[in-house]
């Protein structure tokens, strides 16, 4: 039995096993099932995840960047305005050229390697290669910098075929500045150079960073710089879709740049052209005013420079050779330029005499050729050794007499001589609207102490009263004090800004004049009076400038001027022929003219020229002459030197 039922089980144990390994294979599958679901969902759940964190989350970032690899904004540059002279000639215009240029945040290799790739389809100088590496060391960097200008045609149709491949590297049409007349009225001009560290740092503190996304070029010096907001404009932009080479493939859209307006200057580029000719090859600077504006109808500092050099970059070589010269040809003279006045400006000194009451018009003083204070032995020199006997101011003014100003100067006492004197812009800034305008010195003690640690001396007081002693002033200055006395006290800060005009329209608008605080005298017949005593100068057999009347039929006011660059020990005597050229006086002629109804004032400075009435009143003479004619008489050839006097 129990055999039989142990057989039993063995044959019911196969059927059993079976079952249960399909049991087991069943949950297997059923965990292998349940697992891939849970895989599956997970993932999905990943997947549906990371699609919130793009789509929702993160869409505007990630939307941009996708976007920027096929969106480009284009810059569009504004139209610089242009500038005229008074009569509608152009100064400074601007050129369409085609230039090959790299955008150093666009580029993908470096920047040698570009350079490398670039000059296996054109020709690259090697003064191209050092010009755009200096620029690159200081541009920033979304600015594209020209590699190569005034691309040919033929180069521009080698360049089409490969250029795509060089990320960063693009042929771009850009305005380039032209200065037609070149070197002429650069410092009233100035020009534009390309933005560099420099200018960016003057960008940010003065927050126009907005102003300047774009563009490549900025105004420097005079013009250009001073209306540097009127000239600019404001950049447009171009909206683009480009493919993976880089190819615009669809304009998107566009914002037009607002175009900057067009100057027309006071200048006259005439007058401008022919001043600069008959100062030759002298040093130094003419300015010529309208009394009865303000307006600078010419504006000269020698020695100049080519401002077409720097639009585009300047050579290193170029530019040290500049810096470097001897004659200061940067230096703006006219404005920046810091000379003794010497006699020049004896005028106004004569009328603060006697408006302060030191002197009147009929006190004489006698002059023996030279003058000690009370109880000095010290002899200060007349410029004229035998001396000019009693002379009263007009007289004094007349021959240039030094003796009758160191009486008047220390007389008068320092502070209140120069105070009233600044009334005439001497030691003062003009107010003329370029910038960068020197203020000079006008002499007080506390000047001398200050930069010397030294007392005031009354010597130092008389030296004043001739236009010596710490007596600094610019041409503009000296310019702008006769136009004072032209107008008898009511005169205009010197202007150069003309008119404006807007690109869209005909008319032009016209910049009011700007009048000065105005010298109200106690006897305004004192005016007058001086205006005759200048006028002596030049149409009295005794005056300084007596030779300067010839062939005229209207009447100029003037005063002639020799400023010491070098002193003289005391007994010895000046002989230019021992001196260095550098040590020589400079020459002053200031004046106006017609005296009686003045259109023009003038000063003119020849440094290192010797006499006023010998070199800067002939040529003071004849550029006053050319305006006033209208250009009809004009001498090209003048004969300087002919002394007449100081």
């Amino acid at each position: 039995m129990n055999v039989y039922n142990e057989k039993s089980k063995q044959r019911k144990s196969p059927r059993a096993s079976g079952k249960k390994y399909q049991e087991i294979l069943d949950r297997i599958f059923v965990n292998r099932v349940s697992f891939l679901v849970i895989f599956m969902f997970l993932c999905f759940s990943i997947l549906i995840a990371t699609l919130m964190f793009l789509q929702v989350l993160n869409y505007g970032r990630y939307a941009t960047q996708s976007e920027s690899n096929r969106i480009k904004f284009i810059p569009l540059p504004p139209a610089r305005g242009l500038i005229y002279d008074r009569n509608g000639v152009l100064l400074a215009t601007s050129v369409i050229s085609n230039n090959l240029t790299i955008t150093l945040q666009d580029i993908e290799l470096p920047i040698d390697d570009i350079i490398a790739e670039i000059s296996k389809i054109i020709t690259l100088s090697p003064q191209n290669i050092i010009r755009f590496k200096r620029l690159s060391r200081d541009a920033p960097r979304q600015n594209p910098l020209i590699i190569k200008d005034q691309l040919s045609d033929a180069e521009i149709n080698t360049l089409s075929v490969d250029l795509y491949k060089i990320k960063g590297v693009e042929i771009s049409s850009q305005a380039t500045r032209i200065y037609p007349f070149k070197e002429s009225a650069v410092h009233a001009l100035g020009y534009v150079a390309r933005i560099d560290k420099k200018h960016i740092e003057s960008i940010k503190e003065n927050n126009l960073q907005d102003q300047y996304i774009g563009l490549t070029h900025i105004g420097v010096r005079g013009v250009e710089a001073s209306f540097e907001d009127l000239l600019r404009g404001k950049m447009g932009f171009e909206k683009v879709e480009t493919n993976r080479d880089g190819r615009i493939v669809r304009k998107i859209n566009r914002t037009d740049p607002i175009p900057g307006q067009h100057l027309y200057l006071s200048l006259d580029i005439r007058l401008q052209a022919y001043a600069e000719k008959i100062l030759g090859n002298y040093k130094g600077s003419i300015v010529a005013l309208d009394p009865k504006t303000g307006e600078v109808l010419a504006f000269v500092s020698k020695p100049m420079f080519d401002p077409n050099l720097f639009v585009n970059g300047i050579s290193t070589q170029a530019y040290k050779a500049l810096d470097s010269n001897p004659s200061f040809p940067f230096l703006n003279r006219v404005m920046r330029g810091r000379y003794p006045p010497g006699s020049a400006i004896k005028p106004q000194i004569g009328i603060a005499g006697l408006e302060l009451g030191t002197i009147t018009r009929s006190k004489t003083t006698f002059c023996p050729g030279y003058y000690s204070a009370p109880n000095s032995a010290h002899k200060f020199r007349d410029w004229k050794k035998s001396g000019h006997g009693f002379v009263n101011l007009s007289k004094a003014i007349q021959v240039s007499c030094d003796v009758f100003f160191y009486d008047l100067a220390l007389n008068t006492g320092i502070e209140p001589l120069t105070d009233f004197l600044k009334k005439f812009a001497l030691g003062e800034p003009t107010g003329i609207d370029l910038s960068g305008e020197f203020s000079g010195i006008a002499p007080t003690p506390s000047y001398k102490k200050r930069t010397s640690k030294q007392p005031w001396y009354p010597g130092d007081t008389i030296t004043a009263g001739i236009g010596q002693s710490f007596w600094l002033v610019t041409p503009l200055q000296v310019a702008q004090a006769t136009a004072i006395i032209s107008m008898k006290g009511h005169a205009f800060k010197p202007r150069m800004l003309y008119a404006t005009r807007d690109p869209g329209l005909a008319s032009i608008k016209l910049t009011p004049a700007n009048p000065t605080e105005p010298i109200i005298l106690k006897d305004p017949r004192n005016w007058d009076y001086m205006i005759a005593s200048m006028v002596s100068v030049v149409h009295s057999p005794a005056g300084t400038a007596r030779r300067l009347a010839a062939g005229i039929n209207y009447q100029i006011a003037g005063k002639t001027g020799t400023a010491q660059v070098r002193s003289i020990a005391q007994g010895r005597t000046y002989d230019a022929s021992r001196l260095a050229k550098k040590h020589h006086d400079h020459a002053w002629f200031t004046g106006f003219a017609p005296a009686n109804n003045p259109k023009i004032a003038i000063a003119v400075i020849v440094e290192n020229g010797g006499s006023g009435s010998g070199v800067a009143g002939p040529i003071a003479k004849n550029i006053m002459n050319a305006w006033i004619t209208n250009f009809k008489d004009v001498n090209d050839t003048l004969s300087l030197n002919e002394a007449g006097g100081e």
